[in-house]
């Protein structure tokens, strides 16, 4: 068991894990990259 702040607290860095990657990729888009499709990440992955 975890205590509630400490749990918090890792909810909160991977929120902001999550605002990072997602402005990162966005950033790429805008210079230009091609996103690839959902599909082709799904089957890189396995799922």
């Amino acid at each position: 068991m975890v205590p509630a702040e400490v749990a918090e607290a890792i909810e909160r860095a991977e929120d902001a894990a999550d605002v990072t990657a997602a402005r990162e990729a966005l950033a790429r888009i805008d210079a230009g990259e091609t996103p690839i499709p959902l599909t082709q990440l799904r089957d890189e992955f396995g799922r």
